[in-house]
Parts: C-alpha cells; sequence; structure tokens
C-alpha cells in the first residue's frame, strides 16, 4: 500500500510542477482581465455512495491565449437522526490551465484540466436507544482529482458571465484505513465576474 501511496503522490507533484510550469507561462504574457468566479457542481454519484463535491471559488487569471484558475473549495455536511449525528468536511485546493477561443462575440470555449488536492474529515456519534454507551469516531483523509475539462462561457454583458463545463475527473482517496478511486465524468455550472 506505501508503495501505491508514493507512486500517487509522485503523479500528483509531476503534475503540480506541470501546472506550476504552465502558470509561468501565464505569467510571462500580458493579463488581459482577472475576476472571481464561483462554480456549483452536480452531486457524483459513483457505485452506492455520493461523493461530496464542494462549492468553488475561482480566481481567474486571463491573458491573450491561457486561462489559470486557482480554486478553493469548501463543504460542510451535517446529518443527524434519532441514533446517529454524522459531519463530514471537505477542503478542496487546485487549479486549472485553459486554452481558450472566442467563437462569437458574446461566446467563449476552453478546454485544459484540472488539478485539485482534497482534504476530508468525518465525525460520528451513535446513541443507540436501547443502550446507555455513545460510540463516537472519527476519521480523515486526503485525495486529488485530476483530469480535462472543457466548456463555454456566455457573457450577457462585458464583465459578466455564466457558463457550464464538463470535465473527466479521476479521484484517489487515501482515507486512514482504505483507499478509493474512481473515475467519473462532473458537470459544473458557474458564474463569472470580471474586473478588467
Amino acid at each position: 500500500m506505501l508503495v501505491g501511496v508514493m507512486r500517487a503522490y509522485a503523479l500528483m507533484g509531476l503534475a503540480v510542477l506541470i501546472l506550476m510550469a504552465c502558470a509561468l507561462d501565464v505569467r510571462a504574457q500580458t493579463v488581459r482581465r482577472w475576476g472571481l468566479g464561483m462554480g456549483i457542481p452536480a452531486m457524483v454519484v459513483s457505485g452506492e455512495s455520493e461523493l461530496p463535491m464542494p462549492i468553488s471559488c475561482y480566481l481567474l487569471i486571463e491573458t491573450e491565449k491561457l486561462r489559470l484558475e486557482p480554486e478553493i473549495g469548501l463543504l460542510r455536511e451535517d446529518f443527524s437522526s434519532v441514533e446517529r449525528e454524522e459531519t463530514r468536511f471537505v477542503l478542496q485546493l487546485g487549479s486549472g490551465i485553459f486554452a481558450q477561443r472566442y467563437v462569437a462575440d458574446n461566446l467563449l470555449s476552453y478546454w485544459g484540466g484540472r488539478l485539485v488536492l482534497m482534504l476530508l474529515f468525518q465525525s460520528i456519534r451513535d446513541e443507540p436507544i436501547y443502550s446507555d454507551v455513545i460510540i463516537r469516531s472519527e476519521s480523515s483523509g486526503i485525495g486529488f482529482l485530476v483530469g480535462p475539462a472543457t466548456g463555454m462561457e456566455y457573457f450577457p454583458v462585458r464583465r459578466f458571465s455564466m457558463g457550464g463545463e464538463i470535465q473527466l475527473l479521476y479521484m484517489h482517496l487515501f482515507l486512514e484505513n482504505d483507499r478509493f478511486s474512481a473515475l467519473y465524468s462532473r458537470p459544473l455550472f458557474f458564474v463569472r465576474w470580471y474586473f478588467r
């Protein structure tokens, strides 16, 4: 298992280096405009479990040919019933790098990839009705998402856009006593505000 974890981190490190090299290329070009965006992903179901997908905020840095999108995403879910209380927390840190092209005056298409680091935490408190015993458990994990993405962005006005993106992502999670990996597609809907 340790070899698999090391291999996954080596691949993630390589992907980070590639994104950093692309980011340096963005820095070498003149920034045409920048802005903020908010992405709302659809819930992903893999097998019998739902994968938590946070709402993400993006910082948009756009040059003539490339777009860099650092992101942060947060999700907190609380479930409670008569016998159980459960809390999940997910933090996502990542970036996307895209080539882009206007297909019309107010319609932009882009394609590229995303790399995201995920930190997970889960707390469970079980209190069976017919027992005085309270069972508490906590677990945490780390993982990553990597894969290609493409989307379109519509500008009803010059500084505001809305659109959609489809992603084909490979997810690998390292939990305390388990590993989980999946390949899935994920739609993302977003709004973006540009300041320049």
